[in-house]
């Protein structure tokens, strides 16, 4: 994928055009924000096509006994990471992912896939660190005080980490 600043697109929109269409997308990096994606609006709806397909076809094989435990299978296999999370956790991870898959698919809106994947992803790198799974898990004995109400700005950077 090619990489440009926003001062070409500015500078020379017709060329960043051209590299999107030669490519089919182009990423544009922004000082001190997150960078943009700038695809072909046919490249956009192959993606989702294909992301519709896979969800629907996900869908059904968990409409049945033998198909669900293929599809837990493939999952624990294509997820390495699982392996750190406890046992129940995998199989709570694989109806949750199935579910979101299936929602996101009948959506069309494919972010809580990415969220969800991070949240368990993140799970399974504080089981990793048996330390770390210790001292989070144990009960707390005192009062931590009072949780500030995130602000909209917090919940990017959290997904960001």
């Amino acid at each position: 994928m090619r990489t440009v600043q926003w001062s070409d697109v500015q500078k020379q929109p017709k060329e960043v055009a051209a590299a999107v269409d030669e490519a089919g997308e182009v990423c544009i990096e922004r000082r001190g924000q997150n960078p943009l994606l700038l695809m072909t609006h046919e490249r956009v709806e192959q993606t989702r096509g294909g992301l519709d397909v896979v969800g629907r076809l996900m869908h059904a094989l968990a409409s049945d006994q033998h198909g669900l435990e293929l599809l837990y299978g493939a999952i624990d296999r294509a997820l390495p990471w699982l392996h750190f999370l406890p046992e129940k956790d995998r199989s709570e991870f694989a109806r949750e992912f199935v579910h979101t898959i299936s929602a996101c698919s009948d959506l069309g809106v494919w972010a809580p896939l990415g969220r969800m994947l991070h949240a368990w992803k993140q799970t399974a790198a504080i089981h990793a660190d048996p330390a770390l799974a210790k001292d989070l898990s144990r009960p707390l004995d005192a009062d931590l005080g009072p949780v500030m109400m995130p602000t909209e700005g917090d919940a990017g950077a959290a997904e960001k980490g």
